[in-house]
């Protein structure tokens, strides 16, 4: 595969598997073996969406969940192209549209969101940005040079964005779009894909997930392995096994990745890998200390984890909604 024939096929792809990632579905593979079950459980104390009724509190697909340092929690409706605010009880505080197109509030790819803990709500347009303040007022829109892929925000007031870029895979900009910093050696890929490791997908995967107390998880595309950031250096990598991941790899004409949410939730990491199939079980690798412990059956997919530990998942049966759960060790 040439240099040319591979951006064609990333470009088929990369907004697919954004959404896929988003939504429940990533690499194709098969349901991993019944294992140890890590020793602990989850229980459910709020659930925001209903099935009918009210529109403002129904929800098409569920693609990322952020939440502010007061607890409000922010969901991006991929389907209904919104961003519904909650507060921490679930009431209802507004709704922020985002249509598609190429204007300053518009989208053609709504890939995902971050919200810092001052309530600036950032979108993510793929190489641009738009930002409203915590009152829910557009404050402006900013482009960047290089296609980002996924943001968050790692506890503080700016926003990290991943992509290959210069050599590095995460980049630090402040809420004006100005570029702070940017870290983390891009991944290596093996065989015919080398000479591509700057490219989205080759170099990073399309999704990363931050903590509340500044770490930022990020899997390697091309092994299970997850490498932990903190104050914008390399801290550990955690390795894991598990029969759903696959290494990046060529499917038809296009190329696919596993994908990954990763949750922190106190000492422990939960490494949900994302499966096509709609009706597959839904697991977490779950580590404690680095080191793999178990397994357990999760409801949807990990979206977010707030000050108190508490996981935010999106699920979608019987009908989408997000529920939250604490997490207990047994």
């Amino acid at each position: 595969m040439n240099k040319r024939d591979a951006t064609r096929a990333v470009c088929e792809v990369l907004s697919l598997l954004a959404f896929m990632a988003g939504t429940g579905g990533a690499a194709v593979g098969p349901a991993p073996k019944s294992g140890q079950a890590a020793p602990i459980s989850l229980k459910a104390d709020l659930t925001i969406g209903i099935e009918d009724g009210d529109e403002s509190l129904m929800f098409g697909h569920i693609s990322r969940v952020g939440l502010d340092g007061r607890g409000n929690i922010y969901i991006l409706d991929y389907k209904f192209r919104k961003i519904a605010v909650f507060d921490e009880a679930g009431q209802l505080l507004r709704t922020i549209a985002v249509p598609a197109g190429q204007g300053p509030r518009e989208a053609t790819n709504l890939s995902g969101i971050a919200v810092t803990p001052g309530g600036t709500l950032f979108i993510n347009d793929t190489r641009k940005v738009i930002v409203y303040g915590p009152d829910g007022q557009h404050l402006r829109t900013f482009l960047i040079d290089f296609m980002i892929s996924s943001i968050g925000c790692a506890g503080a007031e700016e926003l990290v964005a991943i992509g290959p870029n210069g050599g590095k895979i995460l980049h630090v900009f402040d809420p004006a779009g100005k570029l702070l910093a940017s870290f983390g050696d891009t991944f290596v890929p093996p065989g015919e894909f080398a000479p591509m490791k700057d490219m989205p997908m080759f170099g990073a995967p399309i999704l990363f997930n931050c903590a509340k107390d500044g770490r930022i998880f990020v899997l390697n595309p091309h092994k299970y392995e997850v490498s932990v950031f903190k104050d914008r250096k390399l801290e550990r990598t955690i390795a894991g096994q598990s029969e759903l991941f696959k290494p990046l790899q060529k499917m038809g004409r296009g190329i696919v990745s596993t994908a990954a949410h990763i949750a922190a939730s106190g000492d422990l990491v939960l490494v949900a890998m994302q499966n096509l199939d709609p009706k597959a079980r839904k697991t977490a690798d779950v580590f404690l200390a680095g080191k793999q412990i178990g397994t357990i059956d999760i409801p949807g997919t990990p979206f977010n984890v707030d000050a108190q530990g508490r996981i935010y998942f999106a699920e979608t049966d019987p009908f989408p909604r997000v529920v939250r759960y604490a997490v207990t060790k047994n």
